[in-house]
């Protein structure tokens, strides 16, 4: 991409941080600086909850960040909550019906009131997250129990004892299942579930519930008409089917190396990997290009 663009747009796990959860602040900083400069917004893009989205961008609050939350359920920036689109109540009851013939996966609940983990679904949970920890490499805690992970991925998470407790109206369910049943698990919910829900995988065994027509793309969509972009300025980055969208909406898609077949497919560009910090070596890039575009028009 040789021309400014108005908004970029990182999904998270995947593509803008490590399999350790983690990226260069530092990079980062110096690169945000840059885009507040020429006046690009930063937006960061997940189906993770807001709350876990704030915890990974921790020491970046004021910096001008603007969250597409729950794959575009929840939008928010630094002044707020922009918008939250829950799924409708008729649907509700069938997606717990459903939910409940699915014992052997983890899951949880995310509503307009906060996270909730049912104790129910607990050894689920553990065990996913504990093949998660062997398969990504990292040394797996000697005690791993519900509550450390709620509080590494699910920050504020509230223990309850069924799904059926969880308080305010939902916006998304997270499920966990092996990765080895994902796209089989997936393929069962298309097939049973209401047409107002759409189960999309993001990643090592992760399958979102979203209400359907809610997605990145769709939150992406409210920022431009909320501060007047253009769909054709926004630069997109992403690894996952729950992407895909968002890099069909934006001006310019770009999938990491390490995204499914089908996303590097649709992107208009493939970079490095996310362990590379491929996204962090992209935007410097750029942003030397444009720097050395005005120097040229400037002389």
């Amino acid at each position: 991409m040789q021309t400014q663009p108005s908004l970029i747009a990182v999904d998270m796990d995947g593509t803008f941080l490590t399999d350790a959860k983690t990226f260069d602040t530092e990079r980062f900083s110096a690169i945000l600086d840059r885009l507040d400069a020429r006046g690009i917004r930063f937006v960061v893009a997940s189906g993770n909850t807001y709350a876990k989205l704030r915890d990974y961008m921790r020491g970046f609050e004021n910096r001008g960040l603007i969250y597409i939350a729950e794959n575009g359920a929840y939008l928010a920036d630094d002044s707020g909550q922009l918008a939250v689109h829950p799924f409708r109540e008729e649907d509700v009851p069938a997606i717990y019906e459903v939910l409940d013939g699915l014992k052997q996966i983890g899951l949880l609940v995310c509503t307009t009131e906060g996270i909730f983990l049912p104790k129910d679904r607990r050894e689920q949970i553990v065990h996913v997250i504990r093949n998660y920890f062997e398969d990504t490499g990292q040394s797996i805690p000697d005690t791993l129990t519900l509550e450390d992970f709620a509080g590494f991925f699910f920050p504020g998470a509230i223990l309850v004892d069924s799904i059926e407790e969880a308080r305010g109206t939902p916006i998304k369910f997270p499920l966990l299942t092996p990765p080895a049943q994902t796209q089989s698990i997936n393929a069962h919910l298309r097939e049973v579930l209401p047409e107002g829900v759409t189960p999309l995988v993001s990643g090592f065994g992760a399958i979102d519930l979203v209400r359907t027509g809610v997605n990145k793309a769709t939150g992406l969509q409210d920022l431009c008409e909320r501060f007047g972009y253009s769909p054709e300025g926004i630069l997109a980055f992403g690894d996952g089917e729950n992407d895909s969208r968002m890099l069909s909406f934006a001006g310019h898609g770009v999938a990491t190396g390490n995204a499914a077949p089908s996303v590097k497919e649709l992107a208009d560009e493939v970079i490095g990997t996310n362990e590379e910090q491929a996204v962090l070596s992209y935007l410097e890039d750029l942003l030397d290009t444009l720097d050395a575009l005005d120097a040229r028009d400037a002389s």
